[in-house]
């Protein structure tokens, strides 16, 4: 009997077990046993949390997660700050050695049947290949890309107030004579008829 192809899910952990031995080579050569552990450590969540999704979506368990409501600030827990490099491209930089694994991803993610997988559960898979992908500069999936934060309102500054503008006369006084009171009043101003020269004589 034929053994079938693997699975992208079967792919995805042999690249993460190998990168895992490769990691854990560099033991006395340049890397401190913390750091290895924390690598391997991290490497080995992403690949149990992607095992479990594609286990859940092959069954036909898998329901998206519904958005909880966020905790208050008071009760929020202190999030702990992780002591693995944070810049992109940091595995590389340690181990230069493990580019080809970079390859493999990169490979695996263009593959129909790995869309297919991501494309099923696209929230829950983000996360940790967005994470994987960060660790040896990898551009991940568009369909991985991190949702837009909805932006906040614009406040809407008051508009200064016009003032109203003043007459082109000043107001008649009520001791003119009366036949000033009613003396149209034009926003234009008069201006004297231009002189052309004095009259010709006969």
């Amino acid at each position: 009997m034929p053994i079938p192809p693997p699975t992208p899910a079967e792919r995805f952990a042999n690249i993460l077990r190998n990168l895992s031995g490769a990691v854990a080579a560099q033991t006395g050569w340049g890397l401190s046993l913390s750091l290895i552990a924390l690598i391997i450590t991290r490497l080995r969540e992403i690949n149990q949390r992607v095992a479990r999704l594609a286990a859940r979506i092959r069954e036909g368990r898998y329901s998206p997660r519904r958005s909880a409501p966020r905790r208050p600030p008071a009760d929020r827990r202190p999030r702990q700050p992780s002591t693995l490099p944070h810049d992109i491209g940091w595995l590389l930089k340690l181990l230069p050695g493990t580019i080809g694994y970079r390859a493999q991803l990169e490979y695996l993610l263009q593959d129909e049947e790995m869309a297919a997988l991501l494309a099923a559960a696209p929230g829950s898979l983000g996360r940790p290949l967005r994470s994987l992908c960060w660790m040896l500069r990898v551009t991940p999936p568009k369909i991985l890309a991190r949702p837009a934060k909805p932006r906040p309102p614009r406040e809407k500054k008051p508009r200064p107030r016009r003032e109203p503008l003043p007459p082109p006369y000043p107001p008649t006084p009520p001791d003119a004579p009366a036949w000033m009171q009613n003396w149209p009043r034009s926003r234009t101003r008069w201006t004297p008829p231009r002189n052309r020269g004095s009259p010709r004589s006969a």
